[in-house]
């Protein structure tokens, strides 16, 4: 199985969501009456924030993907938790410590610097221990991503032991079933919120990608495809999103399991350079691009009294300026950072084989 073929069509989704939760965000801030208050767009694209959703059933994909080979081998888990440590953490501390460091100085309002002790260990650890928001607002969503890894690793631990506090985490959340707000999420409505059930969705669709890689799975990707328009539909129709979102995710599962079949039979993702390089810089594009989203609406709107640029020019301005900045941050500080911490651990376990071995 060719792990990079599948993971350049994943990627390119991966950007397509990042995009739509940038789409989302922009219209929310431009309707604010310190911008333009005008929701440019919002129509269309009120709805992104589903890039989220997308993002944590693709997080089940990708992890089984990468680690299904490790699951009931114990000896495994080290190499698991430090890949997956040096993946979320040191970009997102470095971020965080931008965002701080500004808001300290009086640059900014939108982030807001850890008070007590508690906000402190929430911040750095991703923990949820209260309703505290982190700094960098949508890393909230790190909280849950950074659950579904420690939930995954008793797997690796032990298979028998991960099914039953994979199935316990499920129930719970089952009965749980609250999707909390942004300044009400709980660590009870955050730890088992049906959100979490998108990472077994995710899960699943590799684990049909993998065992019935034989049959023809494309139509899958026409399928959810079909799903998602009629639960958007029913959405429109007044059906809350609380009693549509696991639909939606499935829906999500089957676009990926779709895509993957598709890639692997032959279907050449390279030509999508750009969507590649904006999955690539999904995870920096997250973090960094509501202060983007703020700092260019307000430099654009200033330059728009000066040259006749209306609504619709505004938004497509802001929005493309935040992603080639997203971009730029990915290849010059978060790439080069990864490489750096492969590097250094890859350094650490060679030195350790040798004193092992001495």
């Amino acid at each position: 199985m060719n792990k990079q073929l599948q993971l350049k069509t994943l990627q390119q989704g991966r950007g397509l969501a990042a995009m739509a939760v940038v789409a989302f965000h922009l219209s929310l801030l431009l309707g604010n009456f310190r911008y333009l208050n005008d929701a440019v767009f919002l129509d269309f694209t009120y709805r992104g924030n589903l890039g989220v959703d997308f993002f944590f059933v693709l997080s089940g994909f990708i992890i089984v993907f990468a680690h299904y080979k490790d699951i009931d081998r114990p000896n495994h888990i080290s190499e698991y938790l430090l890949k997956r440590f040096t993946r979320l953490f040191p970009v997102y501390w470095l971020y965080t410590a931008i965002f701080c460091s500004l808001v300290a100085l009086g640059i900014g309002s939108a982030s807001i610097v850890p008070e007590t002790l508690n906000n402190w260990i929430s911040t750095v650890f991703l923990i949820r221990l209260d309703s505290f928001e982190l700094p960098i607002t949508p890393a909230w969503t790190l909280i849950h991503e950074l659950a579904f890894y420690l939930v995954f690793a008793t797997l690796i631990l032990n298979r028998t032991l991960g099914i039953i506090i994979l199935s316990a985490w499920l129930i719970t959340g089952g009965l749980v079933f609250q999707y909390a707000d942004e300044g009400s999420r709980s660590p009870l409505t955050t730890y088992f919120s049906p959100l979490n059930f998108n990472f077994i969705i995710g899960m699943a669709a590799f684990y049909a990608f993998q065992k019935f890689s034989s049959i023809n799975m494309k139509p899958a990707f026409l399928s959810g495809l079909i799903l998602f328009i009629i639960i958007y539909i029913l959405e429109n129709r007044g059906i809350s999103y609380n009693y549509l979102q696991i639909a939606y995710a499935l829906s999500f599962g089957l676009l990926i399991l779709g895509s993957a079949s598709y890639e692997r039979s032959g279907f050449k993702a390279e030509k999508f350079k750009i969507l590649s390089l904006i999955g690539d810089a999904s995870y920096t594009i997250y973090l960094t691009h509501l202060a983007f989203l703020g700092l260019f609406s307000k430099i654009v709107i200033k330059l728009s009294q000066y040259f006749p640029l209306n609504p619709a020019a505004i938004y497509s301005i802001v929005f493309v300026l935040t992603i080639i900045c997203g971009c730029l941050l990915y290849s010059f500080v978060e790439r080069p950072l990864l490489q750096y911490c492969r590097k250094f651990l890859a350094k650490n376990r060679r030195n350790r084989l040798i004193t092992e071995t001495v």
